[in-house]
């Protein structure tokens, strides 16, 4: 009788301490993102409240703001090359080194594109959980492929596609063709065309921009194809009407050597797609109206990315939680300002200096998102542990110093350092 009433006090005392759902999962939102990928892996119940989507949502911007940082490489000849991530909360740059033979090709809520050259293949990469997905090229050949990007559905149906674009020309009729594969047929790339009038090139220093639902690839002269991932349907976006106009008012577009034409940059900025023009006098920011499919001016600032003799010595910086940033050098130096839009100015101001900056730059955050495994048929063992190695190499680098845990982490690679 005793042990009965124990029993029912302590079922009693479990009911009263016993937290409801929400109050655990906020505490659970605010743990470094480890403990909460742990969390999602401890019990059905956990799992199911963490992949809920309002929950998903609110990690999602949690993260966005905390954790958000720009990766890149710099190329130099050598074999070993230098992988740089810049943090931005607060603004601090690592360097790490990397072999040749690995491209970062994407990034999108959480995943990566990456590319191994010699064992001709993509992978979709998340460095939080280390899963990876090994993906051989399409059918088109590697050296026919202009562009390809990421669009991940992280928070709806967790799914991912992979879209390359090329050229195609039959019977004297000019085609961009597009090569699409989904996380759910991982074994089928299918083929989408669009005909055109003439082919104009892609700028190398903007990548496809994943923004509601569609993939945007940038054309020079400012026109955009876009790809709805979800109805596999594509469109051309004519140049906005804007750049005729200033091109009399501001001066040309301008063409620098040094940048290779980039003067029209594509990206995404507190949730807007948005383009960059750069003209003598003026850089112009627009962005997208899906609604209509126009464009609009939202800024136009005095150009402060030009050197004394009138190149372009600077270039956006896309960070998606805030308004487009601007990273410009300070000549005969390596050195680059960060500049960052102001409120309380209404206008940039200079938040920090960086050494050794290129583009493209990816901006990454943690995520969640998960990766469909498939076997890797084409991929020896040997390989499959080589890649291995550097996807942990990488995995390291770019998670330390995050909210991850330390013990996790480890270290990121041969050498590091730290620089402003």
């Amino acid at each position: 009788m005793r042990n009965g009433n124990r029993a029912e006090e302590h079922n009693s005392l479990s009911e009263s301490i016993e937290m409801p759902d929400a109050m655990v999962m906020e505490i659970i939102s605010r743990l470094p993102l480890r403990f909460v990928f742990q969390c999602k892996i401890l019990s059905k119940n956990f799992k199911g409240m963490i992949s809920h989507p309002e929950f998903s949502k609110t990690l999602f911007h949690r993260q966005k703001v905390t954790s958000s940082q720009l990766i890149y490489l710099i190329h130099d000849g050598r074999l070993l090359r230098e992988f740089l991530k810049i943090s931005l909360n607060p603004i601090t740059q690592s360097v790490t080194t990397l072999c040749y033979g690995v491209e970062i090709l994407a990034s999108c809520d959480g995943l990566l594109l990456l590319e191994f050259e010699r064992i001709r293949c993509y992978c979709v990469f998340n460095p939080l959980t280390g899963e990876h997905q090994l993906i051989p090229y399409p059918n088109s050949p590697r050296h026919e492929l202009k562009k390809i990007g990421l669009a991940v559905d992280y928070l709806t149906s967790n799914q991912y596609k992979l879209v390359s674009i090329s050229n195609l020309v039959e019977n004297s009729n000019l085609f961009y063709k597009f090569h699409l594969l989904s996380s759910e047929r991982l074994d089928l790339w299918r083929e989408i065309q669009l005909r055109t009038n003439t082919f104009i090139s892609l700028p190398y220093g903007s990548p496809p921009v994943h923004w509601n639902n569609s993939l945007y690839f940038l054309r020079s002269d400012g026109s955009v194809l876009a790809l709805d991932t979800k109805n596999e349907e594509v469109v051309l976006i004519d140049r906005p009407d804007y750049i005729d106009h200033y091109d009399i008012s501001y001066g040309k577009i301008l063409t620098s050597r040094e940048m290779s034409g980039n003067d029209v940059w594509l990206g995404r900025a507190q949730g807007l797609l948005t383009l960059v023009c750069i003209f003598r006098k003026h850089i112009v920011i627009g962005s997208f109206d899906r609604a209509s499919s126009r464009w609009g001016v939202s800024h136009t600032l005095d150009n402060f990315v030009l050197s004394p003799d009138g190149d372009i010595i600077g270039f956006p910086v896309w960070i998606d939680n805030k308004k487009v940033s601007f990273l410009v050098q300070r000549p005969p130096t390596q050195y680059h300002d960060l500049h960052e839009y102001d409120t309380n100015i209404n206008g940039y101001k200079n938040v920090a200096v960086l050494d050794k900056v290129d583009y493209p730059m990816y901006c990454f955050y943690p995520t969640l998102a998960c990766i469909h495994k498939t076997p890797s048929n084409n991929v020896t063992i040997a390989q499959q542990m080589s890649i291995a190695e550097r996807l942990d190499d990488i995995r390291r680098f770019i998670l330390e110093g995050t909210n991850t845990s330390e013990e996790e982490v480890g270290g990121g690679g041969e050498e590091e350092e730290e620089t402003l």
